[in-house]
């Protein structure tokens, strides 16, 4: 699998009309620090950022900006001209000219401008688009000129479905610009997601099955846990599907090995039988098993025919145990960060969930919690579980609703989680306490810069 291109560097002329900013961000720093006075764009660059790795054109051209390039590891850049950005956001999603160009070390540059007629756009019929969009993509109509993305459960309108399912309309068909195959596979392959500083609620849309209706809000919490849930199950019917084909072939493996290999020294079958124990006991604690084997080693020393069938047995024992590390090690970490942070309770995490346990013995929903509380553990969670790994993360004022002792802990906990989950990040921030002792990461952006 080809290694995701990593942003060294990205700088913006004219944001807002008025700013030039520049991040360089180092190949081998987990994360950067933005900080500067209100006003200055940081939320915005964020956007812009997001954006244009989303292909998300209509969103891009409606930043005032002027240039944005982006510079990669190896040297590959991209820069993106805001020629003619729409007057205001109620003008036709069509509205724009944006100019990018893909320039890669060694290999030829790509010069593409959206240059189909405005005019001609706006001449199509709307039963075309539909036809189009219904055919060849996976939004579903709702009326009122909404698709439902079954991916994310949003409604979008016209120009966000073309904008994120355009490459699947042949281009033949399509009536709109495409973006070139290459630079939407190169920007596809270096996933970028943004955390927005509203946080503490998820829009939900009724289902593709449900009658129309409004979008709802929920308590992203709850939507939290009950997606550790469905994790949690998802993990076991794995587990269970590989224990099923290792215990089926057990026998005949165990028949024709014969003699016990090399490695299957007593000492290290011991070794291994413990290891393995503590695995299983650190898995209890979350309800995925049920504790230390039930085939207990016998005291005595080991023969050839029983070092053979443990050393089979322990085979297959961390084949089935290695269905679960993955999530037990970003269970681990989200465990460990919110119960340093929390006081007076600490997290409980089973099939059904996870909730809190106060230290007099009280059990309290995850949806009880303080604004705070729940901001650490939303942003803990989103990050451990639901962000894809070698990803860039944009973090927009993580201090909101946190004390000053859990600012100042913010980005060591990042660090962990880069490491954990193979991330990298971008922080906004007006917080001095969140940058505490990493001022050699963070970059002033001001009026002057």
């Amino acid at each position: 699998m080809p290694t995701a291109p990593k942003l060294t560097e990205v700088s913006v002329q004219g944001l807002l009309g008025r700013f030039n900013h520049t991040i360089k961000f180092p190949p081998e720093q987990e994360f950067v620090i933005i900080y500067g006075p209100n006003g200055i764009g940081k939320t915005r660059f964020l956007e812009l950022i997001s954006n244009t790795f989303q292909l998300k054109l209509g969103r891009v051209s409606r930043t005032p900006f002027n240039q944005v390039l982006f510079t990669f590891d190896g040297g590959t850049r991209l820069t993106v001209e805001n020629l003619a950005a729409p007057a205001n956001e109620e003008q036709s999603e069509y509205d724009y000219t944006l100019r990018l160009l893909f320039e890669e070390t060694g290999g030829d540059s790509i010069d593409w401008v959206n240059t189909k007629d405005q005019n001609d756009l706006r001449d199509v019929p709307m039963s075309r688009w539909m036809r189009l969009i219904d055919r060849y993509t996976p939004a579903h109509y709702r009326g009122g000129g909404k698709w439902l993305d079954p991916e994310t459960g949003q409604h979008l309108n016209r120009a966000e479905v073309i904008e994120k399912y355009a490459y699947l309309i042949p281009s033949e068909l399509a009536p709109f610009p495409q973006v070139p195959e290459k630079i939407r596979e190169f920007l596809q392959s270096a996933d970028v997601h943004l955390i927005e500083t509203q946080r503490l609620l998820t829009r939900v849309n009724p289902s593709r099955d449900q009658s129309r209706g409004e979008p709802t809000d929920r308590i992203t919490v709850r939507e939290f846990s009950e997606d550790f849930s469905r994790r949690m199950h998802e993990a076991l019917a794995q587990n269970s599907r590989t224990s099923q084909e290792l215990d089926r072939t057990f026998p005949r493996r165990l028949l024709s090995a014969g003699y016990p290999p090399a490695a299957a020294t007593e000492e290290a079958i011991r070794a291994r039988y413990n290891e393995q124990s503590e695995l299983r006991d650190r898995l209890a604690e979350i309800s995925l098993l049920q504790g230390s084997s039930d085939l207990p080693l016998p005291d005595k020393k080991l023969d050839s025919s029983q070092r053979l069938v443990l050393w089979t047995y322990l085979d297959d024992s961390e084949r089935k145990l290695a269905t679960f590390e993955d999530l037990l090690r970003r269970v681990q970490l989200f465990r460990d960060i919110v119960n340093s942070r929390f006081q007076f309770k600490q997290l409980r995490l089973n099939r059904g969930g996870f909730s809190f346990v106060t230290d007099l013995g009280q059990e309290i929903p995850a949806e009880s919690l303080s604004s705070g509380e729940q901001h650490e553990l939303v942003l803990a969670y989103d990050l451990l579980f639901n962000v894809a790994e070698n990803s860039l993360v944009l973090i927009d004022e993580p201090e909101i609703s946190l004390h000053v002792a859990w600012q100042q802990e913010f980005l060591n906990d990042i660090a962990n989680i880069a490491n954990t989950a193979s991330l990298r990040f971008i922080v906004a921030t007006h917080s001095p306490q969140v940058i505490h002792k990493w001022r050699n990461r963070a970059v002033s952006l001001g009026a002057d810069n």
